[in-house]
């Protein structure tokens, strides 16, 4: 049974988790990043029968800062100050290693403390049901290729523990998920919530018509290197420079220029939906926090 300071430490690493992705605009998949960290969370709670009450408590706390060190632009100190060493040490063996490619950012090393840690281990795969979730309901090739790194990713983590979870996971596309209350029916999309459409690949003519009747703007409206509010997966808010959308993405502790395609120019995966050009005066007020 969890303690009042139980709670307060899990609230704790909620609110900051959440606060840390905010803070760098960093989305999934057109999403709050938070969207990504329930789904952590979700697995943890399910599977907590598997560990004690004290390791649950950690890994819950885990499961929502398992990104920030990575992505949030704070420090191992930071996270040990805002919480504990414990949680911070776990966090620190989830994060990515500096690399070019990914390979180098997930090397033997990487893996082998995931390996030699029995709740980074659960949280790694908790983390790993999560985004394999959202393929099952959303993106069809991202599980796909989840499910061909099976293999590799069993043989670089798997510790003997957990089967229970290692079977879910080999079997997660013959699940039937129910979506939940980010991912509303077409016709109930507005412009705060259109963003969440996943397209299909080609788009129908008639379902442009409808997502302009909801408010995107034609690509023969947008202005060359104007700036426009909208959402993507990893920004809402890029500069149309008369073929691509341009934007600052988060990474590493440092932001860099990325480029994602107009809706328009359908790529099956990533697209910047644009929702209202900018003012001048939001541009600077933009600026003002890094962009």
């Amino acid at each position: 049974m969890l303690t009042k300071e139980d709670r307060i430490l899990i609230q704790k690493a909620k609110t900051f988790a959440i606060n840390c992705h905010k803070n760098v605009n960093q989305l999934y998949d057109g999403l709050p990043y938070h969207t990504h960290l329930k789904y952590v969370v979700d697995y943890v709670e399910k599977f907590k029968h598997l560990i004690s009450v004290k390791d649950y408590v950690i890994a819950i706390c885990v499961a929502w800062c398992h990104d920030t060190l990575e992505d949030g632009n704070i420090t191992y100190n930071d996270l040990v100050k805002e919480l504990n060493n414990d949680i911070a040490d776990i966090v620190f063996l989830l994060t990515n290693h500096r690399g070019k490619t990914r390979g180098e950012r997930a090397n033997d090393d990487y893996y082998l403390g995931i390996k030699n840690d029995y709740i980074a281990n659960y949280c790694k795969i908790c983390d790993r049901l999560g985004n394999m979730t959202h393929g099952v309901i959303f993106t069809g090739n991202m599980v796909k290729k989840y499910k061909t790194e099976l293999p590799h990713f069993k043989e670089k983590i798997y510790n003997g523990m957990y089967d229970e979870m290692w079977e879910l996971m080999e079997n997660i596309d013959t699940v039937e998920f129910t979506k939940n209350y980010f991912f509303p029916k077409i016709e109930l999309f507005d412009k705060e919530t259109i963003h969440c459409i996943h397209l299909p690949k080609p788009i129908p003519y008639a379902l442009y018509n409808e997502l302009y009747n909801k408010g995107i703007i034609r690509k023969s409206d947008l202005k060359k290197n104007h700036y426009y509010f909208g959402k993507c997966r990893n920004s809402d808010v890029a500069l149309w420079n008369g073929f691509e959308f341009v934007y600052n993405r988060y990474k590493f502790g440092s932001y860099y220029i990325d480029s994602v395609n107009n809706i328009e120019d359908d790529n099956g995966f990533d697209l910047f939906i644009p929702l209202k050009e900018l003012k001048k005066e939001e541009i600077e007020e933009i600026n003002k926090i890094k962009y």
